[in-house]
């Protein structure tokens, strides 16, 4: 009977942990500032949403960045808006206990690195 409660603890855990960003933008953002569900870790500026005229539209990518630590139902949700040409970045932050849908930004990267992260065409 331990045996069997060990095992569905571990599945419960596997199934309600959130997996590591297999992105390298990500986890340098996330590392960088520490962003989980609270917020930030580090302070950023607070921003308007980006106006990207003369960004190219397929240079403009979102990332999201995950909780590491799992989602709270009144938690941050935050992604990441990459201008992979100019290697400059936004970061869109939105939920909370009171919802809010903030920019903050922008960031400089040298070269985002983006392989093997998920990304959606931004809008």
């Amino acid at each position: 009977m331990n045996r069997l409660s060990s095992l569905a603890a571990a599945l419960v855990l596997a199934f309600t942990m959130p997996a590591q960003a297999a992105c390298p933008v990500a986890e340098h953002l996330i590392d960088a500032y520490g962003i989980s569900f609270s917020g930030f870790g580090k302070p950023l500026p607070k921003a308007e949403r980006p106006l990207l005229s003369g960004a190219r539209a397929a240079d403009l990518v979102v990332v999201s960045l995950p909780n590491r630590k799992g989602n709270v139902p009144d938690g941050f949700l935050h992604s990441a808006l990459v201008d992979k040409g100019s290697g400059t970045v936004w970061i869109r932050r939105k939920g909370g206990f009171v919802p809010v849908d903030e920019w903050y930004g922008p960031v400089k990267l040298k070269a985002p690195d983006l392989a093997g992260c998920a990304v959606e065409a931004y809008r």
